[in-house]
């Protein structure tokens, strides 16, 4: 495979356990670098440990105006210049409101591949503007990067009918490392194993975590839930969840856990994990409660269906208090089938093997390609390109 000079943008930094793009890639560079490439990560100032090098990647700091609207933006703007001038073989961008900045890269000659993940257009923490500035920029990623990166399939046939842009399909991956039990976690916050039910994603409005919790406080259930997460601007999902676990002690807000073992032991251990995010696409936390051979309870979309298959159940917010009260009922030998599903499935399908060799591919095949020229191959998850 030919080695590759890669610059990387969009994210905030690595290593993280924040978010998916940054979860990921803490993931994805080190294996890059480990296949013989040379990669740079630019990072936003304030928001990773250091400008040295993580695992082979080499991390340039650079400035972002802070806030929820612009933090992306500014970062996006100076990131692209600085990857330009860097004359790397290949860049890879995620976040696709950066479209318009890997314009600068494919104009100029520059091959660049742009991972757009979900439907950004429709997260509830974006006012009117900020959605249309989305929306648009998903309306002209396909003219704006060499190839573009879906998640699954439901969304390249989304990108496919609603902005005619052609996608590579490539999902997200689970952990490189095996998980390590962790049940001092349970004693510290003290719970015991299969008695609780717990909810983990940011706090963002399409993440029903506050709508989760209060759909369960409706029951009589004796199980905590457990709210796993936390936002990084004034979420009103916050004081939503504060006020009903004042009202309801059974609901206990614990926030962002940062040691992988400790969380996956929280979804692992738990009765169920509830998976409430409602837009696409395939939502890293719901591929690593899979890996943690959490029994997933999900939001009903044709993305968490993509993701899951047979190996979950699936809820409305209308329904979830029956699927609730049913999952105290089921049959232990029959949650055990469906916990060794789910571990194999995302085993099997989201590996970090299949995913980095996807990516490696790509990247190689954007970097030899004419970089005004569209580019998009087929993969093991879907083999339309």
């Amino acid at each position: 495979m030919t080695r590759l000079n890669i610059g990387v943008f969009g994210a905030r930094g690595i290593p993280s356990t924040y978010s998916g793009y940054e979860t990921f890639l803490t993931t994805l560079l080190p294996e890059l670098v480990a296949r013989g490439h040379d990669v740079t990560m630019y990072c936003r100032r304030g928001e990773t440990d250091g400008d040295d090098v993580y695992r082979g990647v080499r991390r340039v700091v650079l400035p972002a105006i802070p806030g929820k609207q612009f933090s992306t933006l500014s970062h996006g703007l100076v990131a692209s210049i600085c990857s330009r001038f860097a004359r790397h073989d290949v860049v890879l961008s995620v976040n696709v409101a950066n479209a318009i900045f890997c314009a600068l890269h494919r104009y100029t000659g520059s091959p660049i591949v742009l991972n757009t993940d979900g439907q950004e257009w429709l997260r509830g923490k974006w006012g009117s503007a900020a959605k249309g500035f989305f929306k648009g920029s998903a309306r002209i990623s396909g003219r704006c990067a060499t190839a573009l990166i879906s998640d699954c399939v439901a969304i390249q046939d989304i990108y496919q009918h609603d902005f005619q842009a052609t996608t590579t399909v490539i999902p997200y991956c689970i952990p490189a490392t095996a998980t390590v039990r962790s049940p001092g976690v349970l004693e510290r916050l003290g719970i015991t194993e299969n008695e609780y039910f717990v909810v983990a994603a940011r706090l963002n409005p399409e993440n029903n975590v506050d709508t989760i919790a209060q759909a369960y406080s409706t029951t009589d259930l004796k199980q905590p839930l457990l709210v796993l997460g936390a936002a990084n601007y004034a979420s009103p999902v916050e004081g939503n969840l504060a006020t009903i676990a004042h009202r309801d002690p059974r609901v206990r807000v614990v926030g962002h856990v940062d040691g992988r073992d400790e969380f996956f032991e929280l979804l692992g251990s738990a009765r169920a994990y509830l998976h409430g995010h409602s837009v696409g696409g395939i939502n890293p936390s719901l591929v690593e409660a899979m890996h943690a051979g959490a029994n997933i309870a999900a939001f009903d979309t044709q993305f968490n269906r993509e993701t899951l298959q047979e190996t979950g159940q699936f809820f409305t917010l209308e329904s979830l208090p029956n699927l609730l009260n049913s999952v105290i009922a089921e049959d232990g030998a029959m949650v055990q089938v469906r916990r060794h599903a789910a571990q194999r499935r995302a085993s099997q399908t989201f590996n970090v093997s299949d995913v980095v060799d996807a990516y490696e591919e790509l990247l190689v095949a954007a970097a030899s390609a004419p970089a005004r020229r569209s580019l998009a191959i087929g993969t093991r998850w879907s083999t339309q390109p």
